[in-house]
C-alpha cells in the first residue's frame, strides 16, 4: 500500500516547541518567515529574523520596531542598532521612545 508522503502516518508524532529551531533550519521563506523566527525561543534567531525584516519595506521595518519591547535583552539592542542608523521620522520618534532600563521620562 502506498501512501501520501503529505498524510500524516498513524506513529507519527509532532513535537511542537519541545525543541528549539536549529539556527541553520530551513523555514518559511519571505515575512511569514521573519515572523516565524521572531517567535523562536534561541535570541541568535530573532536577531537573524530581525536583519532580515528590513528588506519587507514598511511591514517589515514595524517588527523591528516592535522588537525595541522585546522580552529579551540581545533582540531590544539588536533592534535598535539596526534602525539607530535610519533617518525616517517614525522611527526617530520609535528610538526616542525606545526606554531600555524602563525609566520613567518627563512629559514635555
Amino acid at each position: 500500500m502506498s501512501q501520501n508522503p503529505n498524510q500524516p502516518r498513524p506513529f507519527d508524532v509532532v513535537l511542537g516547541s519541545q525543541i528549539p529551531t536549529p539556527s541553520d533550519a530551513a523555514v518559511l521563506g519571505g515575512l511569514p518567515g521573519v515572523k516565524q523566527r521572531l517567535a523562536s525561543t534561541a535570541p541568535q534567531n530573532r536577531i537573524a529574523a530581525l536583519k532580515e525584516a528590513l528588506q519587507y519595506g514598511n511591514a517589515g521595518l514595524d517588527l523591528v520596531i516592535q522588537a525595541l519591547q522585546n522580552e529579551v535583552t540581545q533582540v531590544r539592542w539588536a533592534a535598535y542598532s539596526l534602525l539607530g542608523q535610519r533617518q525616517e521620522p517614525r522611527i526617530k520618534q520609535a528610538l526616542h521612545e525606545y526606554n531600555p532600563y524602563g525609566i520613567c521620562r518627563e512629559q514635555s
